[in-house]
């Protein structure tokens, strides 16, 4: 059974690019093992600074009555553009709705189907700010104008192109590219660290830009591909090494990634060129894995195991999909600071840390690209939103008591300084 063979996406970076910019923010690396910090308040290098975000609930939908327009099947992603629109994709559907800025449908995108303009095993939607659609597909991605109507295809193929892993692009639409997995390509040596393309949508093979830290490799069993698309593909993942540092970005609206690779405290700010341009930091520790933090840990993965295999069983996708079970699970030595980040359309970064079990409930810090430190959201506060909109607005993927998926939108007024 043959080894899956992955262009990797980010440590050190590749020669060839410019020599690394001055900092915008470096701070001291006094590390305490309980998040607090020497500094003084209220900036990076202190004690957290709390704060408290004042919301207002814009629209919610999702119904628990079948047959009506919001009735969904699996929500993937969400997105807002420009005009304050949603764009829902549904994947067991396979549509997008536009939901205007008063909760009303606008149209509906996509639909079951292998022609021009029609969804069959997409993957990611990528929305961008004028509403415009770049659709991933198993082995296509078709471009869609705001309104719906189809602009093209590009063909890939999982033996040579191999299958790209996008979920975000640049504002001149270029993709960014985390993974390119590549089937059938025998023993190639892989390449070292997280690599990190650029893919212009011109049939020009994808372009390094950054390549990410990532711990050293361990022995063990790899995943593994059977099968091919005629017949049916049989995919198994392999339990992998917990607390691994987890490659996270996005994107600023000058096109710079704000991205974390590291076990410690660090945003780096990736330009176009592929240099660091600047790193924000904050003197907090990394927590040592203990006995308690691996059993919870395996309680997380029991769990994500069962939730990855009923997904599974809501795609159309050519692809039986099994994990490997948690007796195969490890461990690494401490757990990263940090799990995820995202940019909102102010371009300030949400920083989010993870709770005392290693678990992604820790707080969340805002900051600029600039370094100033807005403050921290409290772990029972306001969580990192599964999209950002304009003017404030901020949308949750959620379930409500029925286990009826729901998307809701709330509208950000404040943060408020704690007392």
């Amino acid at each position: 059974m043959p080894k899956l063979k992955r262009t990797r996406t980010t440590t050190a970076r590749p020669r060839n690019l410019a020599p690394l910019l001055p900092l915008a923010l470096v701070v001291a690396c006094g590390d305490t093992g309980d998040g607090s910090a020497d500094g003084a308040a209220g900036t990076l290098d202190g004690p957290d600074a709390i704060v408290h975000a004042v919301t207002e609930e814009v629209f919610t939908v999702g119904s628990v009555v079948g047959g009506t327009w919001d009735t969904f099947g699996s929500v993937r992603s969400v997105h807002f553009d420009s005009q304050a629109n949603l764009h829902i994709f549904d994947r067991q559907l396979g549509h997008i709705l536009v939901v205007g800025p008063d909760g009303s449908l606008v149209r509906t995108v996509g639909g079951r189907g292998e022609g021009p303009g029609e969804f069959d095993n997409v993957l990611q939607t990528i929305v961008a700010r004028d509403g415009s659609y770049t659709v991933m597909g198993l082995s296509q991605i078709d471009l869609l104008e705001p309104d719906g109507e189809f602009v093209r295809r590009i063909t890939m193929d999982p033996r040579t192109t191999g299958l790209v892993d996008a979920s975000m692009a640049l504002p001149d639409g270029r993709l960014v590219v985390t993974q390119i997995v590549r089937f059938g390509q025998g023993d190639q040596p892989e390449e070292t660290g997280r690599q990190i393309h650029l893919m212009a949508l011109d049939g020009i093979e994808p372009e390094l830009l950054y390549t990410a830290w990532e711990l050293p490799e361990e022995d063990e069993d790899e995943s593994e591909l059977s099968g091919d698309l005629a017949s049916g593909m049989r995919m198994r993942f392999a339990a992998g090494r917990a607390f691994e540092p987890r490659l996270d970005l996005d994107v600023l609206t000058d096109g710079r990634l704000a991205l974390i690779d590291s076990i410690g405290y660090r945003v780096k700010l990736i330009g176009l060129d592929g240099s660091v341009t600047g790193m924000i930091e904050r003197p907090i520790a990394p927590l040592p894995v203990d006995d308690e933090i691996m059993e919870a840990e395996r309680e997380r993965y029991r769990e994500g195991e069962a939730a990855s295999l009923a997904s599974a069983r809501n795609t159309n996708l050519p692809i039986q999909i099994e994990r490997a079970g948690v007796e195969e699970r490890t461990f690494a030595d401490e757990v990263p600071v940090l799990y995820g980040v995202k940019v909102d359309w102010e371009d300030r970064i949400w920083v989010e840390r993870r709770g005392l079990t290693g678990d992604d409930d820790g707080p969340t810090d805002i900051v600029t690209p600039d370094g100033d430190y807005v403050g921290t959201l409290p772990p029972e506060g306001l969580r990192t939103p599964d999209a950002f909109g304009p003017g404030g607005l901020m949308a949750y993927i959620e379930r409500d008591d029925l286990d009826v998926q729901t998307v809701r939108v709330v509208r950000l007024v404040a943060l408020e300084p704690q007392g």
